[in-house]
């Protein structure tokens, strides 16, 4: 188990990518913690890992720094460490430009941009003095294509994109790597509700409209959140030690064109 007796916190698993990263982790033998808005909603993955019994559930709004804090520092005061920390939580709202509010602009960029950098610099602080960690930011394709009616999302997102490396750079003497992994359209969760989103904002079916975003890549097909996983697990893991500031497209060719 490529994980074994490392300790790795997924923020945003209680479903879509964050679950199913918790899962692979739980799989190669990672302790595992996870955190979510809710803490019965962590605990349904834990649940599905089989970790009720020496697992941590946690309620985390990341969009309150001092809720970051304290589940870090649950973690270490359950575990003794961390190592691995994936940042899956985000929100994605479906706006047009010219009605985009200060905020609904504050909603997202709280969420997306400011909690993840403080998720990022809290897990680093834990990590710095033993010279060791896993730091996994999600970013998304929208922060390379023209998208009209999400573009808050891809703002936020490029901010990730920018900060990611930043930290990568700073960190790196000190053996923490910070790598970006980016979903295209995944099944389930946040992808399906930004297709009803859309849907009723345009105002066209549902069906149709999925099965045309689904087309339209060049794959023709939606990635499923355990193929984007795997590769969660060969970044937390000494396989990929030398790998940091890197960006690992699942997008099925979406930034080609």
């Amino acid at each position: 188990m490529t994980l074994k007796n490392r300790t790795a916190l997924i923020i945003g698993g209680g479903a879509g990518l964050g679950r199913a990263i918790a899962l692979a982790y739980a799989r190669e033998g990672a302790k595992l913690a996870v955190a979510d808005l809710t803490a019965a909603t962590a605990q349904e993955t834990l649940t599905l890992a089989g970790r009720t019994a020496d697992g941590l559930a946690l309620a985390m709004n990341i969009a309150q720094p001092a809720e970051i804090r304290a589940g870090i520092r649950a973690v270490t005061e359950r575990f003794g460490s961390l190592d691995i920390m994936v940042n899956c939580a985000a929100i994605c709202l479906v706006d047009p430009l010219l009605e985009v509010t200060p905020e609904r602009w504050d909603q997202v960029f709280n969420v997306n941009a400011r909690g993840a950098f403080f998720c990022m610099t809290a897990a680093a602080k834990v990590m710095l003095p033993k010279k060791f960690g896993r730091i996994l930011t999600i970013s998304t394709p929208a922060t390379r294509l023209a998208v009209a009616n999400f573009a808050t999302y891809g703002a936020s997102k490029a901010a990730v994109d920018s900060f990611t490396r930043s930290c990568a750079a700073a960190w790196a003497p000190y053996g923490i790597t910070v790598n970006t992994i980016v979903p295209g359209r995944m099944t389930g969760g946040m992808v399906d509700a930004l297709d009803r989103d859309l849907a009723k904002l345009t105002g066209q079916d549902l069906a149709a409209l999925t099965a045309s975003r689904t087309q339209s890549l060049p794959m023709q097909r939606r990635v499923d959140p355990a193929e984007v996983a795997n590769a969660a697990v060969w970044l937390a893991s000494d396989a990929a030690a030398y790998v940091t500031a890197e960006r690992f497209n699942f997008t099925g060719g979406m930034e080609l064109g």
